[in-house]
């Protein structure tokens, strides 16, 4: 298949299967004529690096997972014991995503009790508080 049948089955636009080519996420092979040529698996890797990177990782961990995941031979990095960190990585990422929640959850309960104040305020000084536009929605 070509790249525009790879972006209709993936859901991902050409520019993006370009820019996962560019990072080593995609490598497909090319026709005498230049063409990039594309099969199933194709289809599931870019759903992988889709669903990766909506989760938060970024194109270096996207990489590294996908590598590991695909029994690829791509140099990963190793520590001062010849480890691959994967894992480590992973997990310090999962660290910093649950940092990302708390601060949101703070904010959150911040913006609510300034929500209620200025209503209340609103309230007591006879006016009337702008309709939400999200609960007006058809």
């Amino acid at each position: 298949m070509l790249i525009g049948e790879l972006a209709e089955k993936t859901g991902a636009t050409v520019r993006m299967l370009r820019y996962y080519e560019q990072q080593g996420l995609l490598t497909p092979p090319r026709t005498a004529g230049r063409y990039r040529v594309y099969d199933d698996a194709d289809v599931a890797r870019v759903r992988s690096v889709r669903c990766l990177i909506a989760s938060g990782l970024n194109i270096k961990l996207v990489r590294l997972v996908l590598a590991y995941a695909f029994d690829q031979e791509v140099d990963l990095p190793e520590d001062d014991a010849g480890c691959v960190p994967l894992l480590l990585m992973l997990r310090d990422e999962l660290t910093s995503v649950d940092e990302r929640i708390v601060a949101l959850e703070t904010s959150r309960a911040h913006l609510t009790r300034l929500v209620s104040d200025v209503e209340r305020i609103m309230v007591e000084r006879g006016q009337a508080p702008c309709a939400d536009p999200a609960a007006t929605t058809a």
